[in-house]
């Protein structure tokens, strides 16, 4: 089975409850975009219309590789344009710069391609069981895109205090969806860790450039350094590490629990069900798990907890370290999320011969999703 072939097999429509309001201060713009990610789109904004990318806020980040429509608000009206990759409409005004509250959930209509006999034999069961049942509300791999590389994560070398790891992680460790500058960087930077002199003459422009600059005149301040990253990627660094803490914890409630199958993903493994018996499904139904932070208490998630205090343990951590008190502007905040991830109005289209692979079949699946659910995750079910 495939997936994303073309962007316009991954569609992705945001579903909002914003309402114009004439009198707000902020403008409010429908962006359509293809195969860019939500922040590389406001850049690319922010650039052509000459004001700072602090100034645009989107209510939710969007999957790069699809077509997405989703809403983002602006300080100061935009020039409207579009090109291949993007549309911009105004569609209104708003009191407040939107947010992820501002996001109901998210419509999906998905192509899967290059379908053979034996998973066209699973699909009409995969549907039923994921209606019947539900499925793990794990995040999938678009939240950990480049942060879970090889080496490990940033947010687990902050946890354990060692900040210079955590900046070489971000700073020389190249991997493959960067752009050849940002690669290029981080190989010289992996290659000259230390003479930072030497490395800021060779660097390319980048932000990544300005932290060495800081650090050849402050060589020591690897947590004051760090502070100097764009806080919306010091956060994307903390959520990742947070949201694999809570795959952990689910994946390993889900083996306690039921029989299971593995499916890999960036980050590791997830466990997925096929049915879970009836008292089972009536407690996990409606459970939520913690996303960890330094409030976090383990006894109040009573499914959870055992799982949660191994994951814990194996990494080599506690809770209290999750408030990270050597940064100032940087910490994990406790909240919790869904366990269990239930569909709205799932249909399966009928089979059709896929133009771009002779010989297979293709299908549309239909579904939205609340807020922060992966529809990844869907198609995942749907394929074992």
């Amino acid at each position: 089975m495939k997936l994303k072939s073309v962007p316009e097999d991954f569609v992705v429509e945001e579903v909002s409850d914003f309402t114009p309001n004439p009198g707000g201060r902020f403008f409010v713009y429908a962006l359509e975009k293809r195969s860019l990610a939500t922040l590389e789109a406001l850049h690319i904004i922010a650039r052509h219309a000459g004001v700072r990318e602090r100034d645009l806020s989107a209510a939710g980040l969007k999957d790069k590789h699809g077509l997405t429509r989703q809403l983002f608000s602006s300080t100061r009206a935009l020039p409207v344009f579009s090109d291949e990759r993007l549309k911009l409409r105004l569609v209104g005004k708003s009191v407040e710069k939107l947010t992820a509250g501002s996001i109901l959930g998210n419509r999906f209509t998905i192509t899967l391609r290059n379908l053979r006999e034996d998973v066209i034999a699973r699909l009409p069961r995969n549907v039923n069981e994921i209606q019947r049942f539900g499925l793990p509300n794990y995040y999938d791999n678009q939240r950990f895109g480049g942060i879970a590389h090889g080496r490990g994560f940033i947010g687990r070398a902050l946890v354990l205090g060692d900040f210079e790891q955590a900046l070489r992680l971000h700073l020389a460790a190249p991997h493959r969806k960067q752009s050849l500058t940002d690669k290029s960087n981080r190989r010289l930077a992996d290659q000259l860790w230390g003479d930072w002199h030497a490395l800021h003459k060779r660097m390319k422009r980048s932000p990544e450039r300005a932290l060495v600059e800081y650090l050849k005149s402050h060589p020591d301040d690897w947590a004051g350094c760090f502070e100097r990253i764009t806080p919306s990627l010091r956060n994307l660094f903390v959520a990742a590490y947070q949201s694999w803490l809570f795959n952990e914890t689910l994946r390993r409630m889900v083996e306690a629990s039921a029989p299971f199958e593995h499916v890999k993903y960036k980050a590791g493994m997830f466990a997925f069900y096929r049915n879970l018996p009836e008292e089972l499904l009536a407690r996990w139904r409606d459970v939520e798990l913690p996303l960890p932070g330094p409030g976090t208490r383990p006894d109040d998630f009573p499914d959870a907890a055992p799982h949660l205090r191994a994951v814990l343990e194996s990494e080599g951590i506690s809770l209290e370290q999750l408030s990270l008190p050597d940064l100032e502007r940087t910490g994990f905040k406790a909240s919790t999320r869904r366990a269990l991830l239930w569909p709205k109005d799932l249909q399966l289209g009928e089979l059709q011969a896929d133009e771009l692979n002779p010989g297979a079949e293709k299908v549309v699946v239909k579904f939205e999703l609340g807020r922060g659910s992966f529809g990844t995750m869907v198609t995942r079910r749907l394929g074992i």
